[in-house]
């Protein structure tokens, strides 16, 4: 019983490791699931002016396109997912993308 407890254990853990588990669901590196589409949008939202300063990735989910990354502002968050929404025909945009306050230089009183 104990042996065979111990072989299944290792089995399952041998099947994890060679299907490449992660602990993590969202991923902004090069092995996010992309495709045209998703490559579209982002060239889209990096040409445009008004989310200069920002970093956002598409990524290919089964229920559609999810963003993520960074935005100075609201504004820029709703503007991604309202560029993202326009070219995408099938499926829902997931907005996860998180707004980073830039921190203003603190003036020194001579």
């Amino acid at each position: 019983m104990n042996r065979t407890l111990i072989r299944s254990i290792l089995l399952i853990s041998l099947a994890w490791l060679i299907s490449g588990c992660s602990t993590s669901n969202v991923s902004t590196g090069p092995d996010r699931a992309t495709n045209t589409l998703t490559r579209k949008i982002e060239t889209t939202l990096k040409n445009s002016k008004e989310l200069k300063g920002s970093n956002i990735y598409a990524q290919s989910v089964p229920a559609g396109v999810l963003l993520t990354g960074t935005v100075i502002t609201e504004r820029q968050k709703y503007l991604a997912s309202t560029i993202a929404n326009s070219l995408v025909k099938k499926g829902t945009v997931t907005n996860r993308i998180d707004i980073v306050k830039l921190q203003q230089s603190a003036k020194i009183k001579k």
